[in-house]
């Protein structure tokens, strides 16, 4: 039996790992349709996905045996697959799963449960200290957040994008050191742009402050969960033989964050630590596998959670028909999404394009190819406000002048968002269309103006994997401009010798992956009808049902101001 199979299916991935699990465990009855269940499940773990909902169709991929999932659920229980602690696959009710990853997110909970206790008050509350600011701004669901850090050990605090998730965490903070102003605090989010975004944020709401914890709130410290926790080749150094000294950690951007960082964190906090979970759910799962938050968040979690759950509501950004727009895909679905999108396609803050698939779309060009000549107007400006003598050095911070600052707020009033690097609305294809014959000579003959983003964690130089910068200069003095926090938890511009960073993408466009935690003031999303196309063009054929609701959730909640959504005609089929 093994060698026909292997005849059969020797090229395919999921078919490998078949033969192995035929090898190690060994069914009691075999069924060629157990090659659709390992297929749906690696589907799902490359999209974040743990749990498989066998009463869902697995539309994004094609099935060899038909009878989903009757016939398959039939075929699983006849192998023993799925009975007993260490068979390979878990099967509760209508949902399956790998039992290694099953055993992780179980383990994980747990882990999180077990910190999930009362509050102990480490001094009585102090008289109150707070004049400019009171909480009566506060709605009762921001209020009720605010309540629990005198309460709870371990607070989940969800909502979608101007819900009021950072002034609420700005409250709890200030009441948490209104409690005792000696607390040790930390903030935290898994990327450089989300840290970079929640301690931006945080600090313009402490402007209005007129307390004498203002400056305490100004030191709290935001990283990267990788530095948080000395990520290095060999794993973390920090971990529960060397802790974390903190009494209260905020981590924000929850659904970016997966198994291995969670795991890392809760062994490496004290067990004292209070720990403030925060994202949005509906956004997309982290690229590795877990989902921590989408799970901590479901239903089956809800009973474990009550008492210290809070999911904010009310919207107070408004975004105009980007907001309805996102409002109708979170409660209706993405049919009443494509149809309320052909309603306000040409309302005052969203747009639809429609174009040939065969070409990057003419809204796509235009505004690149002007984003660009901006671009490298304002870092030739920037040029001459860097002293000569910082050219000599590998990395060094040079002021952050006015044009600087000009420079990097018009960096980030635009995202170009693809849903993949590769195929004909792919990232890859509209960087090489910018940088035209230098995309194929290599990074070295990219010029002056040229956004970048950095593809790997380097806290020797302060960036972390998604950061961007700029090229500035040419020849001898062509160096990188990123902004960074120091090691002081101040916004610093750093000129960065090439030679010094590992890794980089050209970023007129990025994935919407890489997208999370940036806004824009301007979005343009390339949506293609992945339908019908061959995987010769290097896509795949369709997107689940909820992978395409997240990814275009987590695409247009990036847009401040304005929207456009482009999709391709159908006669590109």
């Amino acid at each position: 039996m093994k060698e026909t199979f292997k005849t059969r299916f020797s090229t395919d991935i999921s078919t490998s790992i078949l033969t192995t699990l035929i090898r190690y465990f060994p069914p009691n009855e075999y069924n060629d349709a157990l090659i659709d269940i390992v297929n749906i499940l690696m589907d799902g773990l490359s999209r974040g996905e743990i749990y498989i909902d066998t009463r869902k169709s697995p539309i994004d991929i094609e099935l060899k045996y038909k009878g989903w999932p009757d016939f398959h659920m039939k075929a699983l229980l006849a192998s023993g697959w799925s009975k007993g602690e260490n068979s390979p696959i878990v099967l509760n009710e209508d949902m399956i799963s790998w039992r290694r990853t099953h055993n992780e997110i179980v383990a994980t909970i747990q882990k999180i449960l077990l910190r999930n206790k009362p509050v102990k008050p480490l001094s009585l509350e102090v008289e109150d200290r707070i004049n400019s600011k009171k909480e009566d701004h506060l709605n009762t669901q921001q209020k009720r957040a605010v309540n629990l850090v005198a309460s709870e050990k371990v607070i989940l605090l969800s909502g979608g994008p101007g819900t009021g998730k950072t002034s609420t965490i700005l409250q709890m903070l200030l009441r948490a050191l209104t409690i005792n102003p000696s607390l040790d605090i930390a903030m935290a989010a898994p990327t450089g742009k989300a840290a970079k975004k929640l301690k931006d944020t945080v600090q313009d709401g402490i402007k209005g402050f007129e307390d004498p914890l203002k400056d305490k709130l100004l030191k709290i410290p935001c990283k990267t969960l990788h530095k948080w926790l000395e990520a290095g080749p060999n794993g973390f150094k920090r971990n529960s033989h060397r802790l974390l000294k903190l009494d209260i950690i905020v981590i924000d951007e929850m659904s970016m964050v997966d198994l291995s960082i969670i795991n890392g964190l809760l062994d490496a906090l004290p067990k004292s630590c209070q720990i403030i979970l925060v994202g949005d759910p509906n956004q997309l799962l982290p690229v590795e596998s877990g989902g921590i938050w989408q799970i901590l968040q479901s239903k089956a979690m809800q009973n474990n959670f009550l008492s210290n759950s809070v999911r904010l509501t009310k919207s107070y950004r408004n975004k105009g028909d980007i907001a309805l727009l996102r409002n109708t895909l979170k409660g209706e679905g993405l049919a009443a999404f494509w149809q309320m999108l052909s309603i306000k396609q040409n309302s005052s803050n969203i747009s639809q394009h429609v174009s040939s698939i065969k070409i990057i779309p003419d809204p796509v060009v235009s505004t690149l190819f002007n984003y660009r000549k901006k671009l490298q107007e304002l870092t030739s400006d920037c040029f001459d406000s860097i002293p000569e003598e910082a050219w000599q050095s590998s990395m060094i911070e040079v002021p952050t002048s006015v044009k600087i600052l000009n420079l990097f707020n018009f960096i980030e009033s635009l995202l170009v968002l693809c849903p993949q690097k590769y195929g004909p609305w792919g990232v890859q294809k509209i960087n090489q269309l910018l940088l035209g014959e230098n995309f194929k000579k290599g990074e070295q003959t990219w010029e002056q103006g040229t956004p970048i983003m950095a593809r790997s964690n380097q806290p020797d130089i302060g960036l972390a994997n998604g950061d961007i910068g700029i090229i500035i200069a040419n020849g001898e003095k062509r160096r990188f401009l990123f902004n960074v926090f120091s090691d002081e938890q101040k916004l610093v511009t750093r000129l960065i010798n090439p030679s010094r960073l590992n890794t980089f993408d050209a970023a007129f466009a990025m994935t919407i992956h890489k997208s999370q935690g940036s806004e824009a003031n301007q979005v343009l999303l390339l949506w293609p009808d992945t339908s019908s196309i061959s995987k010769e063009n290097n896509l795949n054929k369709i997107y689940s049902k909820d992978y395409e609701k997240r990814m275009i959730y987590t695409a247009i909640t990036r847009a401040r101001q304005y929207l456009m959504v482009i999709t391709n005609k159908e006669e590109d089929f």
